[in-house]
């Protein structure tokens, strides 16, 4: 496991020097005992953690406001949770002079950013501008299952390192997904300001003994179950999807969708506003062999999209097994308290479960379809073992956000046990 450090950030990155380059609220230092940063001088650099009055929402407007996957909701959500309360926040692409009029903390909430699908140098020349220390949570590699090192656009590797120059206290301030971003952050020379903390979902049920309760409930039959719903454009895995699905006719169960926009306006029954070549590509993926009429009953009996994540944790406590290639469902199930098997396709879902030990499959175990009863029987699970290993990644969190100047609220230490 690795830890935190406290040494200072390599010449090539010098830190800049808070609070002198940027005027500090009252507080800024936090009190003299911890001299950690109060609740008052953080904010969250990303998207709210859930979207108010979304059924007033065009899918349009409702699928801009979680950036374009309704899984983000969910370590946005988390973090507001092991900081202690509801944060304000500003996404991204706002002026880095309404950043910088914060004088606060800003906490970034991360995804898979890194690998040749993105480039931000333009955001790095808009955090090249910042006067306020940054911390990182969750930032993650996006590659192959079979964790070939992927290409990093020039761009993304200055805005990591402009993220790493603004570290609070010196300290690394980059939380990670798992060790393979980590490889790749040493590839970019980047790999000492940043610790392995896994993502901060894994964090959302404050209960101990959660595995327990988890495995409590794998003994008992899976009547009810739900999926993590893919993605039309991932062919590879259509007649895997497709025998999801068919489980959900045997089950009743939800066939829960996080992107892109079609699969979403589908959940909310816009399939009637939909372009046929779109409807037909939906239809495809998920029901091949349907009619399309018959593929919009079966979406508003199934399809669910969710705006808040306690609604989410919620419905998924209702069920009886998760399973499905989205690991923030799968991971949303877990901390329910409800059985959930995610199937890996690509680095970011693989490293993610092998980092905060989620249950998976590889996907090319399953490629050619599946059946409950087969899942049933992958799904291996120790919950003693999976509350002690959340115990030890609820400590490397604890105190990666500690060596930043941050301090974890009660939520974090339950789970810790102090």
């Amino acid at each position: 496991m690795l830890q935190a450090r406290d040494d200072a950030v390599p010449s090539a990155l010098p830190a800049l020097s808070w609070p002198q380059r940027a005027p500090p609220r009252a507080g800024w230092r936090g009190t003299a005992r911890s001299g950690r940063m109060p609740l008052s001088s953080t904010f969250i650099l990303g998207i709210q953690d859930s979207v108010d009055g979304v059924c007033h929402l065009g899918t349009k407007a409702a699928y801009d406001a979680v950036g374009h996957n309704v899984g983000n909701l969910a370590f946005h959500y988390a973090m507001t949770k092991i900081l202690g309360g509801p944060q304000d926040s500003l996404e991204w692409h706002v002026d880095p002079e309404r950043m910088n009029a914060m004088a606060r903390l800003g906490v970034m909430p991360c995804a898979n950013q890194i690998g040749p699908h993105a480039d931000y140098g333009r955001l790095a020349d808009r955090f090249a501008t910042l006067r306020i220390p940054l911390v990182a949570v969750g930032m993650g590699a996006q590659g192959g299952a079979d964790y070939a090192l992927p290409e990093v656009p020039e761009g993304t590797r200055r805005w990591i390192e402009e993220i790493a120059k603004r570290s609070p206290r010196g300290a690394p301030n980059i939380g990670l997904r798992g060790p393979f971003t980590l490889k790749v952050l040493e590839q970019c020379g980047l790999g000492d300001r940043a610790v392995v903390t896994g993502c901060p979902t894994l964090f959302l049920n404050p209960d101990p003994m959660l595995g327990r309760r988890i495995a409590a409930k794998a003994a008992k039959p899976f009547a009810h179950v739900a999926m993590a719903a893919g993605h039309q454009k991932w062919r590879q895995l259509s007649a895997l999807e497709a025998s999801l699905t068919r489980i959900l006719d045997e089950s009743g169960g939800s066939y829960i969708v996080q992107s892109p926009i079609e699969m979403v306006a589908l959940a909310r029954g816009e399939a009637d506003s939909l372009p046929e070549e779109d409807l037909v590509e939906l239809r495809d993926y998920a029901r091949p062999g349907t009619t399309l009429d018959e593929f919009k009953r079966w979406s508003r009996r199934h399809a669910r999209a969710f705006f808040n994540i306690s609604e989410w944790m919620e419905h998924l406590r209702g069920v009886d097994f998760v399973a499905g290639t989205r690991i923030h469902g799968i991971v949303l199930a877990l901390q329910a308290g409800t059985p959930g098997l995610c199937i890996a396709h690509d680095s970011r879902t693989r490293e993610l479960c092998e980092t905060m030990g989620v249950p998976f499959i590889m996907a090319g175990e399953v490629i050619r379809g599946t059946t409950l009863e087969e899942l049933r029987s992958r799904f291996v699970f120790d919950g003693e073992a999976f509350d002690a290993h959340r115990r030890a990644m609820a400590r490397t969190m604890d105190g990666f956000l500690q060596s930043n100047a941050l301090a974890p609220s009660a939520w974090l230490g339950r789970i810790i046990g102090s």
